[in-house]
């Protein structure tokens, strides 16, 4: 089989596994890229078509367990939106006096309405740490 087969072969893996990210295609496309590099070097189709089955298989077999833990989100879930704040530092902006007295605070470029945890106020300027969201306000305290 001809070499371009094979890199035909290999992009079609890879724009697979682009699309689905489960680190089977890459294997597979990686195999492909093996048997274009024996089919170039002069290799049979049987010697063509065992490495990259070898490549495939073996790679997938060794190598993708470990690349998922690696690469993988490590137990956490991705956030987005306002529920990404949790758990982020920001700086007092306007006096957040307490539970029922919201201030402001500056996280991740924009001020949020906030309020304290523990009714104890925070001035401008101090560092207070996210701990939940509480409607539309952000429940703060102090690093």
């Amino acid at each position: 089989m001809s070499a371009w087969i094979w890199l035909v072969i290999a992009l079609g893996f890879a724009l697979v596994e682009i699309t689905n990210m489960a680190f089977f295609a890459a294997f597979a496309a990686l195999g492909a890229a093996a048997g274009a590099a024996v089919s170039a070097g002069g290799g049979d189709l049987l010697f063509q078509i065992l490495v990259f089955a070898g490549v495939s298989v073996g790679g997938a077999a060794v190598l993708r367990r470990p690349l998922v833990r690696a690469l993988g989100p490590h137990g956490r879930e991705l956030k987005s939106g306002v529920a990404g704040l949790v758990g982020e530092h920001g700086t007092v902006v306007t006096r957040v006096e307490g539970q029922h007295q919201p201030g402001a605070v500056h996280v991740r470029g924009e001020d949020w309405p906030a309020i304290t945890y523990d009714d104890h106020p925070y001035e401008p300027g101090q560092t207070v740490q996210v701990l939940e969201i509480e409607k539309t306000k952000l429940v703060v305290t102090e690093l």
